[in-house]
């Protein structure tokens, strides 16, 4: 059983991703909310079995739940939904590889205050609490924890923060585009999205991201 300090964490994490994904279903049309809907819990699918951290109820879970969607509408094809599953799979890079507090080594030292409080109540919410009540709490506490991490909007935290070091080095950036060219392989063959476009898309997010990395490790020796 997780102990409520890893339950912090994971109240953390959870109140973030939600947020990124309201981020993602503005950026479309209202009538196209299913397909976006779809599109995040597909990505998110075939993120999960490719993350070794991923627990495999976790993943199991996962793919149940988007066999279901598929059952209720199955859009394979659909030249629309192939075009946002295209956009969403880059703007989920994008946000893995945001230079913001949220993707830095020191993330956790910076959150602001006791988390256990937060960790108590989102245990209640795993086991099966989902009150408006709690989960309000919850925003609430989180809201006060990210106080101390001031650059979660922006992707230049590499230039504004001199303790910024971004979780992935300009070595280890190369698996994460291996996972996420695999995952657009994946969705050529089940869906029929153009590799090739993203695979381009991909190149110029990796040619900026790596500018950004030695630009932060640059400064880190200058200091």
């Amino acid at each position: 059983m997780p102990d409520k300090r890893t339950f912090s964490s994971l109240a953390v994490l959870y109140e973030l991703s939600a947020r990124e994904f309201r981020k993602k279903l503005g950026m479309f049309p209202e009538d196209l909310r299913y397909y976006v809907i779809l599109a995040s819990s597909i990505i998110g699918s075939e993120n999960s079995k490719r993350v070794k951290e991923t627990p495999d109820a976790v993943a199991e879970e996962s793919a149940d739940f988007v066999s279901r969607l598929l059952e209720i509408k199955s859009p394979e094809q659909d030249e629309l939904f192939r075009g946002i599953l295209e956009t969403y799979l880059i703007e989920t890079l994008k946000d893995e590889l945001k230079c913001s507090c949220m993707n830095c080594t020191g993330f956790d030292k910076c959150l602001e205050g006791d988390l256990l409080k937060v960790g108590e109540l989102f245990q209640r919410r795993v086991n099966g609490d989902e009150s408006d009540e709690l989960k309000g709490e919850i925003a609430l506490q989180v809201d006060r924890a990210l106080r101390g991490t001031p650059y979660m909007e922006t992707d230049e935290a590499h230039a504004l923060c001199r303790k910024f070091v971004h979780q992935y080095s300009a070595s280890r950036v190369g698996e994460v585009f291996g996972r996420y060219a695999d995952i657009a392989a994946a969705l050529q063959r089940d869906f029929g999205i153009s590799y090739r476009k993203v695979q381009q898309q991909m190149v110029s997010v990796n040619m900026q991201f790596c500018a950004k990395v030695r630009k932060t490790e640059t400064d880190n020796r200058a200091h």
